[in-house]
């Protein structure tokens, strides 16, 4: 262990094409050669640090040398962004030349490793498949899956996270604007003022005209993030998708249940351990998964409105541990003991291991959706139990996209657009007219739901094109609610395909399959399951018009009748991945 550090700031890293990069490195203070972690971000470097799931000064002072670059055009770093290209075009060549530059450096050994979480998860896929000699492990953090961005999910616009974005990104972009000369004195009112009061934007219509973003260098950002649906095509999703097989190395993939899309990490492990390029990257894959949202674990060890405990905390999560682990295992050659899946179960609060995922004693139990017509509210009549339906009324709601379900309990972070993150309490919600509710018995004894989710719904609506949401809900016995994953969403027009959208014909039943992502959660003994159905999570999703219109076209949208069906031959059900072996 080393007890001095070396910290050298706004370092110059030289492209191929001579274009200067700035980085950050902080290295043992000591002559010798090091293995180097890399961190690229398009945010500031001191944010990466701070909030960084590996503990960097922890990780000098036992012998790692640490580089955190700002990616080009962004900050003190020379060129154009590539944000907004996914860095199709420069991110791959600049995360190739950092890493060989880090291996040539007289501090590094040559073993080259790289992290980050969100947008920094995101690019490490880039670099990986241009496959740097000296790149030996990554390790991507809340990062989604393949062609897939928190801003875009299956062509429906989550238009919290676009906008937390954009609120944040838009600081840095007039400064920058600023220094290139640009008259910038008209846009910085309207962005302070779309930051204090973010529902002038998000309830502004049509969504195209935002007239807080209607600037050169941000009206692009804007669009591209959100009105953009020409990006659904199977060419973008070629190009923006992970080629497993051309990855090379061992991944440490972490994410919580919480986050935007945590099947997309889950997706990640499944997919390089099957397809991975060298047969040491098939099996070097591992995958952490914690009950936090797109920051991580808290101080505290809480999230939204609930407490895990000190075993989900920053310190008592042992992440920061893990991921030090898992550099020592493939930078150092060291042996070190790291399970294949490590997860937390909520409710019981603690962590599990297992050697593949979903784990291999979970037994799928599917159980129906039913009613007597009138599952409204929590105080209806809907029900979720094992038996099959059989000739029963279906749920009708009327959905307003002028009066939407407000979302309670975000994926992610929307700290900017001020909604907060989940686990919430579903009360008030679920007072609502157009919130359908079914229920279970009360459990007579726990049940652990751990693993992917997929509600199959039977629904019909009377508009062109519309949204069905749904959540899953633990019922305490003092009859409160909270959401135990957030709102899985689809919509209408892609429930066939998203490269060849359809819209519906009113009337029609359809199924349409709404993906709650993943989960591990104990149900305890008196509780009771529920799963909520909605067409709104506003404004975590953008609010489907029921025109059949592209998104942000409407200024006035189409009221529409919802029928949710569960009888013979239209039964609407969720297999639930259950945990039946006792721990």
């Amino acid at each position: 262990m080393t007890y001095s550090i070396r910290i050298d700031k706004s370092a110059p890293i030289e492209m191929r094409d001579g274009t200067l990069l700035r980085g950050d490195i902080y290295r043992p203070g000591d002559s010798e050669k090091h293995p180097a972690i890399l961190t690229r971000t398009p945010y500031h470097r001191q944010m990466s640090f701070d909030m960084s799931f590996l503990p960097y000064y922890e990780a000098v002072m036992n012998g790692y040398a640490i580089v955190i670059e700002s990616q080009r055009g962004t900050y003190d770093s020379g060129g154009k962004s590539g944000l907004g290209d996914v860095g199709l075009t420069v991110e791959g060549p600049d995360g190739y030349d950092t890493v060989e530059w880090m291996a040539a450096q007289p501090w590094c050994d040559g073993n080259v490793g790289t992290c980050g979480g969100s947008y920094m998860g995101l690019i490490q896929w880039i670099t990986a498949r241009e496959n740097p000699p000296h790149l030996k492990a990554i390790a991507p953090w809340i990062s989604g899956s393949g062609g897939e961005e928190p801003s875009r999910h299956n062509g429906i616009v989550n238009l919290g996270v676009a906008l937390n974005w954009l609120l944040g990104m838009t600081v840095e972009t007039i400064d920058r604007m600023e220094k290139l000369g640009k008259d910038v004195s008209s846009i910085r009112p309207l962005l302070t003022k779309a930051r204090e009061s973010p529902e002038l934007v998000y309830n502004y219509l049509p969504l195209k005209d935002v007239p807080h973003f209607n600037f050169p260098g941000i009206k692009e950002m804007w669009t591209n993030r959100v009105l953009n649906s020409d990006r659904d095509t199977p060419e973008n999703f070629e190009k923006t998708r992970t080629p497993y097989e051309k990855v090379n190395v061992p991944c440490l993939h972490v994410s919580g249940w919480y986050d935007f899309y945590p099947s997309g990490t889950l997706s990640h492990f499944l997919n390089m351990r099957e397809k991975g390029g060298t047969k040491a990257a098939r099996q070097g894959q591992h995958v952490l998964m914690g009950p936090w949202l797109h920051l991580g674990p808290t101080q505290g060890g809480d999230a939204g409105a609930l407490s895990f405990g000190f075993a989900a905390s920053k310190l008592g999560s042992g992440l920061g541990a893990h991921n030090l682990a898992f550099f020592d295992k493939y930078l150092r050659g060291m042996k070190v003991d790291m399970p294949m899946v490590r997860y937390f179960v909520m409710g019981k609060n603690v962590w599990q291991t297992a050697e593949m995922w979903p784990p291999p004693e979970t037994k799928w139990q599917r159980f129906f959706l039913h009613s007597g017509g009138r599952a409204n509210t929590a105080a209806g009549n809907g029900a979720l139990t094992r038996d099959e339906p059989g000739a029963e009324l279906c749920d009708n709601y009327i959905y307003n996209p002028h009066f939407p379900v407000l979302t309670c309990g975000s994926r992610g972070h929307l700290q900017l657009v001020r909604f907060p993150g989940s686990p919430q309490e579903q009360s008030q919600a679920e007072r609502r007219e157009d919130v359908l509710c079914y229920t279970t018995p009360e459990l007579k004894e726990d049940v652990e739901v751990t693993g992917p989710l997929l509600l199959h719904l039977f629904a019909a609506t009377s508009a062109r094109d519309t949204d069905f949401t749904a959540k899953i809900v633990d019922v305490y016995p003092d009859g409160r609610a909270y959401n135990v994953v957030c709102d899985g969403i689809t919509r209408a027009r892609y429930r066939k395909s998203l490269f060849e959208p359809e819209l519906v014909t009113p009337g029609e039943i359809n199924e349409y399959i709404v993906n709650l992502e993943a989960v591990s959660q104990l149900f305890r003994k008196g509780h009771r399951i529920r799963i909520d159905v909605a067409s709104s999570s506003f404004p975590e999703y953008d609010r489907n018009m029921n025109t059949g219109n592209a998104v942000g076209e409407d200024t006035v949208g189409v009221p529409a009748l919802q029928s949710i069906y569960h009888q013979g031959g239209y039964a609407s059900y969720i297999d639930l991945p259950v945990i039946e072996t006792k721990r």
